[in-house]
C-alpha cells in the first residue's frame, strides 16, 4: 500500500515514470516481485504516452499493456486527455491534425502547430467521428464514372492506423445522393461499426467482419437534412447507439423547396439506432414551452455534451438554444440547457447570402468543469472556435483558420486499435 501511494504522489508531480522504474528495479534486485494486481492498477492510471514508453521495460509489461483487457480497463480508469481532430484542405493536400483541448481552453489565441499534421493525401479525407480514442477517416477518390470510398481508423495517440476497410463504389450518376456516416461501438459484440444512410436506406459496416449489411426493415425516412454541411450533422454516437436528425416520414421535402422556407421543430425527429440489436426508435425534438418553434432556415444539430444527447437550433435570428436530454432515450426529459443571445456571442445575425446559413455555428464540446462551451463557427471571416464561459457570460475566440474548424471532432486518448 505504501508503494501504491508513493507512486500516486509521483504521478501527481509528473515524475512517476522515473520513480516507477527505479522502484521496480530495486524490488526486483531484492528478489521480490510486485503483485500483478498492483502493477495493473498503477499502469491503468497512466497516460498513453507514458504507457508506450513503459512497454519497453520488459516483455511482461509489453504483453500486459498490449492486452485487450488492459486496453479496455485503461479506457475506463484513466483520466481523459481530450483532444480535437481537425481537417485542413490545402490544395492539393488534405491533412488531418490533432490538438489538445486544454491548450485551446488555456490560450485561445494560440497558434495551431503545423508540424502536428499527421495524415496527408492528395484526394480527400473527412473525419466521420471518434469512439474510444479512434478516429474514423473517410477517404474518397474519383474516376470519370464513379467514386471510390473507403475507411481507415486511426489512433493519434499511438500513431497506429488501420488498412483500408469497408470499400465500396458510388456511381457518379448518383453523385448528388446524400451519404451520411456515423462511427460507433457495439457494446454487445465488442465490435466497431460504421452506419451509412443514403436514399432512405440504412446500412451497417461491421469492422470485425469487414462486410456491409442493410437493415431491411428500416423505414424510408427523409434523411437529407444537412444542406451541404455533411461534416457537421451526420449524427453522434452515445451509449451503444447512433443518433441522427431526419424529417418526419410524411414530410419528404426536396432540398430546394426546404431552402426556400422556414421549418418548425415538429417537422424533425431524432432516430436512435441500437448498434447491438440493430433496432431503432424515433424521438421527438424538444418543444419550447409547448410552442412549436420556427427554425429560420438553419438546420438544427445534435451533439454529445458531458455524456448527454443535446439538440441545438436558432430562434428568430437572435438566440442560440441548446436542449439536453437528461434521461437518454426519453423525449420527455428534454430540458433547456442554454439560451445565448447572438449579441452575447458577438456574432452578426445579418445574413444576406444563403450560403452563410449553412453550418453557421454548432457545439463541439464542453470543458471538463462544465464552465466553457466550445462552439465552432464557419461563417465567412469567422471560421474559428468560440469559447463561451457560461458562468461569466464571456466570449473568447481562436484565430481564423479557414474552414478547418467545421470538420472538427473531439476525442480522448486511448490504446485502442483496429488493424
Amino acid at each position: 500500500m505504501a508503494l501504491f501511494w508513493f507512486l500516486h504522489l509521483y504521478l501527481s508531480q509528473f515524475k512517476w515514470i522515473t520513480a516507477l522504474l527505479q522502484k521496480h528495479s530495486e524490488i526486483r534486485m531484492r528478489g521480490i516481485d510486485l503483485p500483478d494486481d498492483l502493477i495493473v492498477e498503477v499502469l491503468s492510471l497512466l497516460p498513453v504516452k507514458s504507457l508506450l514508453q513503459l512497454k519497453c521495460v520488459n516483455k511482461s509489461w509489453n504483453s500486459l499493456i498490449s492486452d485487450p483487457k488492459f486496453v479496455k480497463l485503461h479506457l475506463q480508469l484513466s483520466t481523459p486527455n481530450r483532444n480535437l481532430a481537425l481537417v485542413q484542405y490545402d490544395r492539393p493536400d488534405c491533412r488531418v491534425l490533432t490538438f489538445p483541448l486544454n491548450h485551446l481552453l488555456h490560450n485561445p489565441s494560440t497558434t495551431i502547430p503545423t508540424h502536428q499534421f499527421i495524415c496527408k493525401d492528395n484526394i480527400q479525407f473527412q473525419v466521420i467521428g471518434s469512439c474510444h480514442g479512434l478516429i474514423c477517416l473517410l477517404r474518397k477518390s474519383y474516376t470519370s464514372d464513379h467514386t471510390n470510398i473507403h475507411f481507415r481508423f486511426w489512433n493519434p495517440a499511438t500513431r497506429v492506423i488501420s488498412k483500408e476497410l469497408g470499400s465500396f463504389q458510388q456511381s457518379n450518376y448518383h453523385a448528388h445522393d446524400r451519404h451520411r456516416y456515423i462511427f460507433g461501438y457495439d457494446n454487445f459484440t465488442g465490435s466497431y461499426k460504421v452506419v451509412l444512410m443514403c436514399s432512405g436506406k440504412v446500412k451497417i459496416f461491421n469492422i470485425g467482419d469487414n462486410i456491409w449489411t442493410e437493415i431491411s426493415s428500416f423505414p424510408r425516412f427523409d434523411h437529407d437534412v444537412s444542406l451541404g454541411s455533411d461534416r457537421v450533422n451526420n449524427g453522434v454516437y452515445l451509449n451503444g447507439t447512433v443518433n441522427w436528425i431526419a424529417f418526419q416520414d410524411d414530410l419528404s421535402c426536396s432540398t430546394y423547396s426546404w431552402m426556400q422556407r422556414d421549418t418548425t421543430l415538429e417537422q424533425y425527429m431524432i432516430i436512435l439506432l441500437d448498434l447491438g440489436t440493430e433496432t431503432y426508435k424515433q424521438l421527438q425534438p424538444p418543444r419550447g414551452d409547448g410552442v412549436n418553434l420556427v427554425v429560420p432556415r438553419f438546420e438544427p444539430t445534435i451533439a454529445v455534451l458531458m455524456d448527454c444527447l443535446c439538440f441545438s437550433h436558432y430562434v428568430k435570428r437572435t438566440h442560440f438554444i441548446i436542449w439536453k436530454m437528461t434521461k437518454f432515450g426519453f423525449e420527455q426529459s428534454w430540458t433547456q440547457f442554454l439560451k445565448i443571445s447572438f449579441q452575447n456571442l458577438q456574432v452578426d445575425n445579418n445574413f444576406s447570402d444563403w450560403n452563410q446559413y449553412q453550418t453557421f455555428m454548432f457545439p463541439l464540446c464542453l470543458s471538463e468543469n462544465g464552465e466553457t462551451l466550445i462552439l465552432a463557427s464557419s461563417l465567412p471571416g469567422l471560421c474559428q472556435v468560440i469559447l463561451y464561459n457560461l458562468r461569466r457570460n464571456r466570449v473568447e475566440r481562436t484565430k481564423d483558420l479557414g474552414r478547418i474548424w467545421s470538420f472538427a471532432k473531439d476525442y480522448v486518448e486511448s490504446l485502442a486499435s483496429i488493424r
